[in-house]
């Protein structure tokens, strides 16, 4: 099967492959492993900092566990490691690219060695056919599936959580401290501290969801930002879109506009001599919300 150049480490480029744009999104489909444990396995989500850019996918935890294809479709691209030993191995590790109607794509990463001879015969596949299994190649810290969804010849990454059966949550987001960064310190601001401020520094947030595995620290649908009874910032995913080399989600916000330093990022603000508050919303994959505030006093220091 004909290799495909990856583009940004994740989207295989299928501008030229495909006709018409179509984003109706069928109906049907299967989670590709994870089964009946899926809520305890799905241990990465859509729209994460992966330090210098988003995830795109969801991962689930598993070790050479069958992957299914979660549609009826045409596998049009695979790559292992086998095709050729001796070139470094891609992020993806071995890889298996299916097109499905309306020209959905979905993708399944870090499979394990020794690819099925089916993959390279058969091109067409069924909903539940056999694709590989779990594994951990690729750039990988432990072995796991990772799941792409894509649309619009792969310019559009959807959530996969906005498609694929529902995964049980019941448990609401956590947020943590405020976080102030100068340079390489950091100081944490909780509701009612007081601190001295020269100047506008990057302040982050420390957002996290855990699902139904405790101890999990997954990233979240929306976020909303208030500073001072005004909205700041507010940012949704579902989805991810490449405009002009550079990706964004729906919201129109880059993953620069996003994360710092692996946080989520408020901004380098503006702060009031005073009392200053900034409200947080945050609502995970399954519409669980927290909401916390935090009222602070800075004393605005003049710079000599």
């Amino acid at each position: 099967m004909k290799k495909i150049p990856l583009l940004f480490s994740i989207i295989i480029p299928l501008f030229f492959i495909f006709g018409e744009e179509n984003t109706k999104l069928p109906d049907g489909f299967i989670w590709p492993v994870g089964g009946d444990s899926i809520e305890t396995k799905l241990s990465s989500l859509f729209g994460e900092s992966r330090g210098d850019h988003f995830h795109n996918g969801v991962d689930v935890s598993s070790d050479n566990e069958k992957v299914s294809a979660i549609e009826n479709g045409t596998i049009i691209y695979s790559h292992y490691k086998s095709d050729n030993p001796f070139e470094n191995e891609s992020g993806s590790g071995n890889n298996v690219w299916i097109l499905h109607a309306n020209d959905i794509l979905s993708a399944y990463y870090h499979l394990k060695d020794g690819r099925s001879s089916e993959i390279l015969e058969k091109h067409n596949i069924k909903k539940g056919d056999f694709i590989g299994k779990t594994g951990n190649t690729g750039h990988s810290s432990g072995s796991h599936l990772h799941f792409v969804i894509a649309t619009n010849q792969g310019r559009k990454i959807i959530n996969p959580l906005t498609i694929l059966p529902k995964v049980k949550d019941t448990r609401p987001p956590t947020i943590g401290s405020l976080i102030l960064t100068i340079g390489k310190n950091k100081t944490y601001i909780n509701d009612g501290d007081s601190f001295n401020s020269s100047n506008n520094f990057p302040i982050t947030v420390d957002i996290a969801d855990a699902g139904e595995r405790k101890g999990q620290r997954r990233g979240i649908k929306y976020i909303q930002f208030m500073v001072n009874n005004k909205v700041y910032k507010e940012s949704n995913f579902d989805e991810l879109s490449l405009s002009n080399g550079i990706w964004k989600n729906e919201s129109g916000l880059t993953f620069n506009d996003l994360f710092f330093e692996n946080n989520y990022y408020i901004g380098n603000l503006k702060f009031l001599s005073g009392d200053n508050t900034i409200s947080i919303k945050a609502i995970d994959f399954s519409n669980n919300k927290t909401e916390k505030a935090f009222t602070f006093y800075v004393n605005k220091i003049q710079k000599k």
